[in-house]
């Protein structure tokens, strides 16, 4: 019996889409928003943000429905549709909002960090 327990916890984990909070921000390498002036460096940050909000919500929504689906039928909805493809979109946006504000710090702006 635990033997069976802990390999329906590894399919489980193994199957389920991560969480958002869970997905690590990939560093931005280059300097694509050092150019950009105060106004426009807030503006890029706030649309950024927004779409990763909007991501990161359908991204918890998967997480959950991993959770009901495997409780029911012991599978995961991201086993049979991969959610890579939105972790590494989060990912990639999670480091662009970091490297803006960081830029926005750099600059001083005079708009404080929303997010």
């Amino acid at each position: 019996m635990p033997v069976a327990f802990f390999t329906y916890i590894a399919v489980f984990v193994a199957g389920c889409a991560t969480p958002p909070g869970a997905i690590a921000a990939k560093p931005v390498t280059d300097n694509r928003f050092a150019e950009l002036d105060c106004s426009l460096l807030i503006s890029e940050r706030d649309k950024k943000v927004t779409i990763l909000a909007l991501l990161s919500d359908a991204q918890s929504e998967r997480y959950r429905a991993d959770a009901i689906s495997v409780a029911f039928t012991g599978m995961t909805q991201s086993m049979i549709n991969s959610p890579k493809e939105r972790e590494g979109k989060i990912s990639e946006l999670k480091g662009e909002v970091d490297a803006l504000n960081m830029q926005v710090l750099q600059k001083q702006c005079s708009i404080g960090l929303g997010q």
